[in-house]
């Protein structure tokens, strides 16, 4: 049986003094032939060549690269140049930052205990906002709350910002010594491994490569006309055994994000599970060792016009064998310039314009920051997640619908709210 992490009442002097993180055991072959499973394409970046010499060998990935986004919304990232040790340290680091007393962590919450208590005028809120998102903040199915807690980290790609000492002085103690860290790896993810993927998904749609990546560029100190993300440290706990069986073993319920791309580490337990466009049906996604498992957000969704799918996932309950372990992920979603419209036109792709993809005449004009500030406000919220299925109440936000539950059986609109004031 794993070791059960505890609660930190001191500051490790060093990094050696901190509890390591404790990775579940991979499922052997025959455990995992028992589930429905989806093994995501692999995107090999050790393949991707810079410079006119190196285009067949974009194009070649950018081919593999449509087939994953223009279908499931989901790929694996493979040889990201980030070294798998360093990673391993950020875990270390994480489960420890998410093992301090409960009442330390009340000092450096996101926003408020709930998301219905929320001030939107004070804060981002626990989904978004810089700090500790508690356990029990969003609300799901049948009155349950979520035991799922998370630490935000925002301004990662402002030097003078993130590593100032009044931003420094705002973290807990014990992962200051180590922002510089933090920060590297979630530079490398925006510096280096989103514009290469920038560049490949120019290439599909047909753009000068370099176009997509213009959303994305950093103005130093200037927050507003940035592009940038989010990095969070990510922990499931095990939910109560009646609340996990009204909610259907769901940890996280179905949701699809409202960024650009959302990076994720791969990790050995069965848990990640996505929505089939095709058929509806929830599968498993195969881990792949010192990989990212990547997902399309709604903001490249609306700007391709649904050529990508922003597509549904969930994180539900593991198997038997691994129900001893923590799920512990390091996320980092990125998002484009706060007032990017959000629409194909915006990047008038000669591929989309010639598939008619353009911006349905129901959809409102709006900027990323719209859509991100409207649909980070309804996450958990009670009016629209406590229902008694698996899905939430549809809410209609600006022409469009705030859930991207698309696929191909959904066509209908069902209990959708259209005068919701988020």
């Amino acid at each position: 049986m794993a070791p059960v992490p505890s609660e930190l009442s001191y500051v490790p002097a060093s990094y050696e003094e901190l509890s390591p993180f404790h990775e579940a055991p991979v499922l052997d072959q025959s455990t995992i032939d028992k589930y429905p499973v989806v093994h995501l394409d692999a995107i090999d970046l050790s393949q991707y060549v810079e410079g006119p010499e190196g285009l067949p060998a974009r194009q070649k990935l950018a081919a593999q690269l449509e087939e994953s986004i223009s279908t499931s919304g989901f790929f694996n990232l493979i040889n990201t140049g980030y070294d798998a040790d360093k990673i391993e340290r950020l875990k270390t680091i994480a489960i420890n930052l998410l093992n301090i007393p409960q009442e330390e962590k009340m000092q450096y919450l996101a926003g408020a205990i709930t998301s219905d208590d929320e001030d939107r005028t004070k804060s981002l809120g626990g989904e978004r906002g810089a700090g500790f998102k508690p356990r029990g903040y969003w609300s799901f199915a049948k009155g349950v709350r979520d035991a799922i807690e998370h630490y935000n980290f925002r301004n990662l790609l402002h030097d003078d910002i993130f590593l100032s000492p009044e931003a420094i002085s705002k973290l807990p103690a014990i992962v200051r010594p180590y922002v510089t860290e933090i920060q590297a790896y979630y530079q490398h993810l925006h510096y280096d491994v989103l514009k290469k993927i920038s560049a490949l998904s120019d290439i599909i749609l047909e753009l000068p490569e370099g176009t997509l990546y213009e959303m994305f560029e950093v103005k130093q100190n200037d927050l507003q006309n940035s592009g940038g993300g989010f990095g969070r440290f990510m922990r499931y706990h095990k939910m109560d055994p009646e609340d996990e069986a009204k909610v259907q073993k769901n940890w996280l319920r179905g949701h699809s994000d409202s960024t650009t791309f959302t990076m994720i580490t791969s990790q050995p337990i069965l848990s990640l599970q996505i929505r089939d466009y095709d058929t509806g049906e929830w599968k498993f996604v195969a881990h792949r060792p010192n990989s990212l498992v990547v997902n399309i957000g709604d903001a490249l969704e609306f700007l391709t016009g649904s050529y990508f799918k922003s597509s549904i996932h969930r994180v539900v309950a593991p198997p038997e064998e691994q129900k001893d372990y923590t799920r512990l992920v390091l996320i980092y979603f990125q998002q484009p310039k706060a007032g990017t419209i959000v629409d194909p036109e915006t990047l008038n792709s000669p591929k989309l314009n010639r598939l008619g993809l353009t911006k349905p005449a129901e959809w409102e004009k709006i900027d990323f920051f719209t859509w991100d500030d409207s649909k980070g406000r309804l996450y958990g919220q009670k009016a629209v997640n406590d229902t008694d299925g698996d899905e939430p109440l549809s809410v209609l936000l600006y022409g469009r619908l705030h859930e991207r539950w698309h696929q191909r059986d959904k066509q209908e609109e069902v209990g959708v709210i259209r005068d919701y004031q988020v």
